[in-house]
């Protein structure tokens, strides 16, 4: 893909992206009004289902044994509602991933950005205090609430 049709693309993609994040948004915050309910996260499922690390993993972005390390050790840290909610939210994120190719650098540095995060706080015990640990807080929070209506709908 040149240079020319990835703008292009990222043009046409970023205001869908911004409108459905405002509506996940508007969810989350019905989702931090009821009562927070915790379901422990099947892992089982989690590597049954089409996540971003598992599409990455496809295209060989992530070798196996990072794809591993997100979908055990990573995602045993959170929750059922937080990885329905991750689900819901990124299902666009993921779409284009699986049917297109522009997006991929791109999301695969964020990913890159959220294992190291996740390897620095295994190791020391705490989250780093930078910038894509505030944001990945702010987003894990989303998926909770978004998780938290989700689970309503449909238990």
């Amino acid at each position: 893909m040149t240079l020319i049709s990835k703008t292009i693309a990222y043009i046409l993609t970023l205001p869908f992206l911004t409108l459905w994040l405002l509506f996940c948004f508007i969810i989350s915050l019905i989702g931090s009004m009821l009562y927070k309910k915790r379901i422990y996260i099947d892992l089982d499922r989690v590597k049954k289902r089409e996540t971003i690390c598992s599409v990455l993993n496809n295209k060989k972005y992530l070798s196996d044994e990072e794809y591993e390390f997100e979908t055990v050790e990573v995602a045993c840290i959170y929750d059922e509602l937080t990885f329905r909610g991750y689900l819901f939210v990124l299902a666009p994120v993921i779409f284009l991933l699986k049917h297109f190719s522009f997006a991929d650098d791109f999301v695969f540095y964020l990913v890159k950005k959220w294992m190291d995060l996740h390897k620095f706080q295994r190791e020391h015990k705490k989250r780093p205090k930078s910038f894509f640990s505030s944001l990945m807080s702010l987003c894990v929070l989303l998926a909770f609430f978004v998780g938290q209506v989700l689970y309503r709908i449909k238990p």
